[in-house]
């Protein structure tokens, strides 16, 4: 089953957000500060190893989609935009990101969000 991974979303939003998640049959979970230097392998259930990295807090929001289909992922994603509950730094689960603790995700993503913003990245 298909799994969004809530950062640093507030509570209204949040609770907007787990029912749209119910709608397309997918869970939804909140990740606490205390778990944003663990590595995505261990937030997923993939691995037992939960060291946490030192010093891996964030504030901005983001989501982590696991296990998604294409195609309703992407009607997930409009439907977010219309409902006014859009997030700027999103990833989707692949072989290279499980292995990044939550904070250095959050690292690329701002970076990649932050070129894509100024025009640097087409």
């Amino acid at each position: 089953m298909a799994k969004v991974y809530l950062f640093n979303i507030e509570k209204g939003k949040a609770i907007k957000i787990k029912l749209l998640c119910r709608q397309f049959f997918m869970e939804a979970a909140e990740v606490p500060k205390e778990d944003f230097g663990c590595k995505m392998s261990f937030l997923l259930g993939m691995t037992a190893d939960g060291e946490r990295a030192a010093n891996a807090d964030f504030s901005e929001e983001m989501l982590y989609f696991a296990d998604v289909n294409g195609g309703t992922f992407g009607i997930f994603l409009d439907q977010l935009q219309r409902r006014g509950l859009s997030v700027a730094l999103k990833a989707v689960q692949t072989d290279a990101n499980v292995h990044f603790t939550a904070y250095a995700l959050y690292r690329e993503l701002a970076a990649e969000h932050a070129a894509f913003t100024s025009g640097t990245i087409r």
